[in-house]
């Protein structure tokens, strides 16, 4: 089998479900994409290793019960004999429930990015209303 994060074997132990080798390489790809990672490309940690290896687990045995994946057609909601659908978010006819918690829990996706002003560096926070020109100029020009 090609490197992926889970195998068949995985999906037998965490999901109850048996599933080929062919069946989590489909999983695989789509958590690839959800994911924004492929297999070369994590090694940093056994935490990440393991969110995606249960993610794969749980994509391959949700597919099994949603064949119709990879023919799904995008539509905003759905109403038939007065029942209405509306996805959670945008994936939720792709991937599976349990594996995007998983997902949400990789380190790349929780960090958020944290800019910090420069040490000794003026803070802009009480400049007030940013449309006008004239309180710019009064407070914050400097001459060349």
């Amino acid at each position: 089998m090609v490197d992926a994060w889970a195998s068949a074997d995985d999906v037998l132990t965490y999901t109850g479900e048996e599933a080929s080798d062919g069946e989590v390489l489909r999983a695989q790809a789509l958590i690839e994409l959800f994911s924004g990672a492929t297999y070369d490309a994590v090694v940093d940690s056994p935490r990440n290793l393991r969110h995606l290896k249960l993610a794969v687990a749980y994509q391959t045995a949700w597919m099994k019960y949603h064949p119709d994946i990879f023919l799904n057609v995008d539509v905003d909601s759905v109403s038939q004999d007065g029942h209405s659908h509306t996805p959670a978010h945008e994936n939720a006819a792709l991937c599976a429930p349990l594996a995007t918690r998983c997902l949400r829990r990789l380190t790349w996706v929780q960090r958020p990015l944290r800019v910090r002003k420069r040490y000794g560096a003026y803070d802009y926070e009480d400049a007030g209303s940013r449309d006008s020109a004239v309180a710019d100029d009064s407070r914050y020009w400097i001459p060349m």
